[in-house]
């Protein structure tokens, strides 16, 4: 079994999962119902009900919503109706720094967390697929940030695809800050727009053009990866 400055991988995860289930069972104590309604209203796509039950919390409000993206990033719960009330409550420009900050973390917390539970695991699949040994020596900065930069990407499953990978931690730090804020910039943005798409419907077409192309070039500069 591996060992990390003496602590053996099975210690590490056991650690992992207790300081988890510390932070969620405190949350629960301090918010009592957070997490089924944070479930009920994610799940459900309910924005009105997300923007209603975020600015209960008044002055906390924007605290409130880093933490319920931060666990969805997690917990593999949708995060964009988050993204879109976030737009809606607190501004466009206010909205987008706000998500970007609890996306950031919630990426941040989830690599370490699967990187440090489940790396043995990922490695031993890895070993046995060519195809993810492909995707496995893409896993640099520059391709993190990129696939962090693409809107509408499933942050958890790139996210444990990312842990299994060889970028180190300060590498992927750094490109995931940087590649989440496009990303949650035109989420929000166009989440915002097209609620109120009367008003804005030049910036909407602008922004819909925007992800078209980027998802255009980055799939044909990565075609070669997947084939």
């Amino acid at each position: 079994m591996k060992q990390y400055n003496g602590i053996t991988e099975r210690q590490m995860q056991i650690g992992a999962c207790l300081i988890i289930a510390l932070i969620l069972g405190s949350i629960h104590l301090a918010l009592p119902g957070f997490y089924s309604t944070l479930i009920t209203l994610a799940m459900d796509g309910n924005v009105p009900g997300l923007q209603a039950y975020i600015l209960s919390y008044g002055y906390l409000s924007m605290a409130i919503s880093i933490l319920m993206i931060l666990l969805t990033n997690m917990t593999g719960l949708p995060s964009l109706p988050l993204l879109i009330v976030n737009g809606l409550v607190f501004g466009l420009i206010p909205g987008i720094i706000v998500s970007w900050i609890g996306e950031f973390l919630g990426c941040t917390a989830g690599f370490i967390v699967m990187r440090t539970v489940f790396r043995s695991t990922a490695e031993r699949i890895i070993a046995k697929s060519d195809k993810l040994s492909r995707i496995d020596g893409y896993s640099t900065f520059r391709n993190v940030f990129i696939a962090r930069a693409l809107p509408y990407t499933p942050n958890v499953l790139l996210t444990a695809l990312i842990a299994s990978g060889r970028i180190s931690f300060s590498d992927h730090l750094g490109a995931t800050f940087l590649g989440k804020l496009p990303a949650v910039a035109i989420e929000v943005w166009l989440g915002h727009d097209l609620v109120y798409i009367t008003e804005h419907p030049g910036r909407l077409a602008v922004v819909v053009l925007i992800c078209l192309v980027g998802v255009v070039i980055y799939r044909r500069k990565n075609k070669k990866l997947w084939h």
